[in-house]
């Protein structure tokens, strides 16, 4: 099962205005969405946008009493304003699901990795390049179920990746992985090992 090489996915954006990236199509539940259409009746909706927003590094900082200052890459700052527009308060879920940040870090310079606690576990949530973070995930979310990845169901994935690389300028992967609390893991490349593929986000310059 061979993953299509990372060096396809992305071109080189800055030779573009990177102030219009937009986040653009993303596969999810089996089928690549224009990222407009992805709502509520997507099952696995909630739990994606959760992990989006989980693994999204920008920073909110309030300027006045009306306005707000978002900080971050144009990429992150673009997953910001994606989630905002589908009704996802940032701030809110982050309260909800408290990062924890000694089990936060850059994992192999090409997946980042950020945990939280979740109704009294742990949540690792990364996200990455698709050939960095597909070959360490053992599940992938399906109708809000976590199905266990076959062959075909790989080979599947790795076509609709593809289809995204030939639209999109940039494309990564956004995994998850339940932990115990008492069963802390130690070991950093644990963390990244046996995860749930989410979903894959396109995104485009305009």
């Amino acid at each position: 099962m061979e993953l299509i090489p990372y060096n396809n996915i992305i071109t080189n954006v800055d030779k573009k205005n990177k102030s219009n990236i937009i986040v653009n199509e993303i596969f999810l539940d089996g089928k690549i969405k224009k990222a407009e259409q992805i709502d509520e009746d997507e099952k696995s909706f909630g739990i994606f946008m959760h992990s989006l927003i989980l693994s999204n590094y920008a920073e909110v900082m309030k300027v006045n009493n009306s306005e707000y200052n978002v900080i971050g890459n144009e990429f992150e700052k673009a997953i910001f304003k994606f989630t905002a527009s589908k009704g996802f308060n940032k701030g809110l879920i982050e309260t909800i699901a408290p990062k924890v940040n000694e089990l936060t870090f850059e994992y192999d310079n090409n997946l980042k990795v950020s945990t939280h606690m979740i109704n009294e576990k742990m949540r690792i949530v990364s996200k990455g390049t698709p050939d960095k973070l597909l070959k360490r995930c053992s599940h992938i979310l399906h109708d809000s179920k976590f199905v266990k990845i076959t062959s075909m169901i790989y080979k599947e994935v790795n076509s609709k990746l593809f289809e995204m690389i030939e639209r999109c300028h940039s494309v990564y992967a956004i995994a998850i992985k339940d932990i115990s609390k008492i069963n802390k893991i130690l070991s950093r490349d644990t963390y990244v090992r046996d995860m749930t593929l989410v979903a894959l986000v396109g995104m485009v310059v305009t």
